[in-house]
């Protein structure tokens, strides 16, 4: 039976994954993006040029997996329409428009770049409404505590 407790374990497995595939990733970059560049008969100078902004998105991705998780936390006590979870939003949406700047930046020769950064950008506004409904259910709420 599949109930809130386990889609919220289910949730925090998944940030745990994530958080360690990226860490390993980031760890990984310099051996992976030199094992890419043999493979596919690339140049070595787009070697440091991407390593860098790799690591430019790894740390915006960071933080929207850390504030994932503390929003899965307020979520497991109960807590959904609180200020926290605005504020995490709000920097979760921020860190989708920090990774499609630097995609913007770093990778606008490559078709595939252009693409991860509308597809960011986009996630980020997605992420702004989201923020926005958050934030006027909060106002809603803050009312009716104080109404008897």
């Amino acid at each position: 039976m599949w109930t809130k407790s386990n889609s919220l374990m289910l949730s925090r497995i998944m940030i745990a994954v994530f958080l360690a595939l990226l860490g390993a990733g980031a760890l990984g970059l310099p051996w992976l993006l030199r094992w890419y560049i043999g493979y596919a008969g690339k140049s070595a100078l787009v070697l440091l040029p991407v390593m860098a902004s790799l690591w430019a998105c790894a740390l915006p991705a960071f933080a929207a997996l850390i504030m994932l998780g503390k929003m899965l936390k307020n979520i497991a006590f109960e807590r959904v329409f609180v200020r926290e979870n605005v504020r995490a939003l709000r920097v979760i949406s921020w860190c989708c428009f920090a990774v499609s700047a630097v995609f913007i930046v770093f990778f606008f020769y490559y078709i595939l770049g252009i693409i991860l950064a509308i597809l960011a950008a986009f996630a980020g506004l997605v992420l702004r409404v989201v923020k926005n409904v958050f934030e006027q259910a909060v106002k809603l709420k803050e009312e009716n505590d104080l109404t008897v």
